[in-house]
């Protein structure tokens, strides 16, 4: 008898973890990501890295993959839709399509070549175009991805946080292989969608904003939040 209520407790269990992860699916907020960058940079290792803990070693050229993702943000259930596009350039006009529909992008490039971080500025500025001039702010990561192969590095951290401020973007190094900051860098893009700007906003381990400009950017917000309140009354 009890070995059998023992195993209809798991079932029970299972099942309301089952009825909780539904309503959390159910309640939660959807968010639109867009990752682009060049061929062979780890856009699709970083997203699997994040949406299936696994990493993706071998190179298979996307054309277009869809991710779902559930997440908790900052006590807010989130269900990102996280869109994984082509680096070729001739999918560029595709690439039009999915970046009217993002809310929030990954740039990425490959800390171990050079070239991938000059053509970075290529999908920026097509990130701009598609968004046009009405729009205030972009919410954007600048991803380094393949921060484990140190010898390799041909990219140092501060011409990336030059450019990062440049974009007006932030910047994070990543590693799809280790997994290290891979969440931090997803979870920053819907940190700025949620509140419509870079500093101030909670981001985690980003080169740019420094910990040091995230603190005293959060401080100045509070600051304007304690004038207004004041005012208000």
């Amino acid at each position: 008898t009890h070995c059998i209520s023992s195993a209809a407790s798991d079932v029970y269990k299972r099942q309301g973890q089952a009825i909780t992860q539904l309503l959390t699916m159910s309640a939660s907020k959807e968010f639109r990501l867009v990752v682009v960058g060049p061929p062979v940079v780890g856009k699709s290792a970083l997203t699997i890295r994040l949406t299936q803990s696994d990493f993706a070693n071998e190179y298979d050229p996307t054309i277009e993959d869809s991710y779902r993702y559930y997440c908790t943000i900052d006590d807010i259930p989130a269900s990102l839709d996280i869109l994984d596009t082509a680096g070729q350039e001739e999918y560029s006009s595709m690439r039009d399509l999915y970046m009217k529909t993002g809310e929030g992008f990954l740039l990425v490039f490959s800390l171990t070549d050079r070239q991938t971080f000059e053509e970075i500025s290529t999908f920026y500025n097509q990130i701009l175009r598609v968004k046009g001039e009405t729009v205030e702010f972009v919410p954007m990561m600048l991803v380094g991805n393949k921060n484990d192969l140190v010898e390799e590095r041909q990219v140092s951290r501060e011409e990336a946080v030059q450019l990062a401020k440049k974009f007006d973007c932030a910047y994070i190094e990543t590693s799809a292989k280790t997994g290290d900051n891979v969440v931090e860098a997803f979870h920053g893009v819907v940190k700025m969608v949620m509140r419509g700007g870079l500093l101030g906003v909670g981001l985690e381990k980003t080169l740019y904003p420094s910990e040091e400009e995230e603190i005293q950017a959060k401080e100045q917000l509070r600051a304007k939040q304690h004038e207004l309140s004041l005012i208000h009354i």
